[in-house]
């Protein structure tokens, strides 16, 4: 299992930043992102569906220029997962994924 800060092992620089995510039927936010991949974090009664080496569709939508969103699409593979916190609304889950293929890259008009 790798250190999530330790960047030298890395092909691609991560940028700390959050984009809300769609996976999968749930909703989530990114914790840090990069050009192969994200870390995220969800809310989640079904564990399971995230499951180190599943695929999984996702979308993150990103503030471009002129306020106008970006959707990045594609799918992802699930690397590693880790509970960080179970309360009634579901467990606080945080998964690394890795792009399987370029995303696709849609603009919505502000």
């Amino acid at each position: 299992m790798g250190d999530e800060t330790d960047s030298e092992n890395r092909l691609n620089r991560r940028l700390n930043i959050s984009f809300d995510v769609s996976l999968s039927e749930q909703k989530g936010k990114t914790i840090n992102v990069s050009a192969t991949g994200a870390y995220l974090e969800i809310i989640t009664d079904n564990i399971d569906a995230f499951a180190p080496g599943a695929v999984i569709p996702l979308q993150i939508a990103a503030i471009g220029s002129n306020e106008r969103t970006l959707n990045l699409s594609g799918e992802g593979l699930i690397i590693r997962g880790d509970i960080k916190e179970t309360s009634s609304a579901g467990n606080r889950l945080c998964i690394a994924v890795k792009f399987t293929e370029k995303l696709n890259v849609n603009t919505d008009p502000s």
